[in-house]
């Protein structure tokens, strides 16, 4: 998954730095460049943050396997459709701030190791997963995929 890595920093890289004409071209763009690694195989799911506000800007896919062991979950089904959505929002949300909380950490890791150094890309392999985390001065970029057999 290593091409798959530096593809994506490559092409973010060029949709964040080439089309910083509006807000909307930098996120016609984006919504182009997660549509096509949504698309890739493995890939389970992609996230746009806003790093500035913290705020979830796009999501793609399932991030129903990230939720922590210590969260509350339903033994009881319900018959309405927003509990449901609102538990994957939470979860979706929950994983954002702990998306946010690493890039921040890692990134003082970078600054007080060299303060004339800036941190271009993240990943975070598990048994399970590689999250491929691109940092921008206005985006948190993140790709979660199946990780490879060894």
């Amino acid at each position: 998954m290593q091409i798959a890595s530096i593809f994506f920093t490559t092409r973010l890289s060029k949709t964040v730095s080439f089309c910083k004409t509006t807000s909307a071209d930098v996120m016609a763009s984006v919504s182009e460049t997660m549509a096509r690694l949504s698309a890739k195989p493995n890939v389970k799911a992609t996230m746009v943050l806003d790093r500035a506000l913290n705020t979830i800007l796009q999501t793609s896919g399932s991030f129903a396997s990230f939720r922590p062991l210590d969260a509350p979950r339903n033994s009881v089904s319900t018959v309405s459709g927003n509990d449901t959505n609102s538990a994957k929002e939470e979860g979706v949300e929950e994983f954002a701030s702990m998306i946010s909380k690493f890039v921040h950490s890692a990134g003082g890791l970078v600054q007080d190791l060299d303060t004339e150094d800036d941190m271009k890309l993240l990943r975070l392999r598990t048994k399970k997963h590689e999250l491929v985390i691109v940092p921008d001065a206005k985006y948190i970029f993140v790709v979660v995929h199946d990780t490879p057999p060894a």
